[in-house]
């Protein structure tokens, strides 16, 4: 699967491909140059789960390496093919008590590593990577939320955008520095993974929005989505006086629409500025697209 000139969603498209072939549950890559990042992150994970992968790429660098979750997740850490420039690698899981690694999963897992390498080396910003986050940017979500819609006709099936604000992220970075706001970022994208479902789309969009499109899911779902979001706990750590909130904004679009991602992504930026109003912490559904008479 070479890259082509234009980078944009292509790795996600092969490690979502990759995640299909080997029967994953989840995979990331890690770039251990820079502080230890997750790259990027598709799937779902257990709480070790990346920790793990994490400590076999540092036991390992050269050579692939496996090991058993607490929970019976099994975990295959494959290092960058190439002599590194960047230290790293992919790491893969299962589901709990799901068949263990066999040669061909070896190999795949190598040849994939082997073209990641060159495509962290090249920029994750060009491939559709948030960097901090390690979920899929604007761009790319623009893109494949388009995608998306093109078939709920064919399926005649809804679908919905989440528009996620965090509250007052700017003056939490103000006051108490910026890597206090990057950890509610990385937090909350990790928080909304655990919460989607495989065909879910999820990125951030912008410095403090983050965008969740959601097929076949209708707004009165996807409301109940958002009040879970509302009502976690994520940031007890941060310093008192310093709560975290989220400003939701929920637009659908029903089988037959001409709305575009664009124009939800309207909708949905507009029911965030009424959450906004009125002191934030909450969700709103946006006005239903008048139906086709």
């Amino acid at each position: 699967m070479p890259f082509s000139g234009d980078y944009d969603g292509s790795l996600v498209a092969i490690l979502e491909s990759l995640r299909e072939t080997a029967e994953l549950e989840g995979l990331a890559i890690l770039d251990l140059t820079e502080a230890d990042s997750v790259s990027c992150f598709i799937g779902i994970a257990g709480q070790d789960t990346v920790a793990i992968g994490h400590d076999l790429l540092v036991a390992n660098p050269i050579l692939l390496a496996h090991a058993v979750a607490s929970d019976n997740r099994p975990i295959l850490a494959c290092p960058w093919v190439l002599p590194p420039s960047r230290n790293g690698g992919l790491v893969l899981w299962r589901a709990p008590n799901a068949r263990p690694w066999a040669d061909a999963d070896h190999g795949l897992a190598a040849s994939v590593a082997m073209l990641l390498h060159l495509a962290v080396s090249s920029g994750l910003g060009q491939i559709g990577i948030d960097r901090l986050t390690g979920i899929p940017n604007r761009r790319w979500f623009l893109n494949e939320a388009d995608r998306h819609i093109e078939r709920l006709d064919v399926d005649g099936s809804v679908g919905t955008l989440c528009l996620i604000d965090i509250d007052d992220l700017r003056q939490l970075n103000l006051t108490l520095g910026r890597a206090y706001g990057d950890r509610v970022l990385v937090r909350l994208a990790n928080q909304l993974h655990t919460m989607v479902r495989p065909g879910d789309v999820v990125a951030r969009i912008a410095p403090d929005k983050f965008a969740l499109w959601q097929t076949g899911m209708d707004h009165l779902t996807a409301a109940e989505r958002a009040d879970a979001l509302c009502s976690q706990q994520m940031f007890q750590d941060l310093p008192d006086g310093h709560g975290i909130t989220f400003s939701i904004g929920i637009a659908s679009r029903r089988p037959g629409s001409s709305e575009d991602i664009r124009t939800l992504l309207r909708r949905a930026h507009m029911a965030v500025r009424e959450v906004r109003s009125v002191g934030g912490g909450g969700w709103r559904v946006s006005q239903v697209e008048p139906a086709p008479r």
